[in-house]
């Protein structure tokens, strides 16, 4: 095996996460309010990186652009979250269904 054309396990996981990023920031850019397209792909390949590379690259592309969607989401909300003042959070909790 040619040592010269293997792709390290970082970057397996960045070349796969990439098209997830900028499909969601093509959809929506608010995205980039948060982070720009390196710092998404950053921030997700380390939480995907608690998935062992070949586990990681058998998981369906159908569920891992579920995943990386509600992780880009959840990143936007805790960081509008962080942004209210505690009246504004009390009228956020108000407003919020509880089940």
């Amino acid at each position: 095996m040619d040592t010269d054309t293997m792709i390290s396990k970082q970057e397996v996981y960045r070349i796969r996460i990439k098209p997830f990023i900028d499909r969601q920031i093509a959809d929506d850019a608010i995205y980039l309010d948060k982070f720009n397209t390196d710092g998404w792909l950053n921030y997700l390949v380390n939480v995907m990186k608690k998935f062992p590379v070949e586990q990681f690259i058998t998981i369906a592309d159908d569920d891992l652009k579920k995943r990386i969607g509600r992780l880009m989401s959840h990143q936007l909300v805790a960081g509008m979250l962080n942004d209210f003042t505690p009246e504004q959070m009390k009228i956020f909790d108000e407003c919020m269904v509880r089940r």
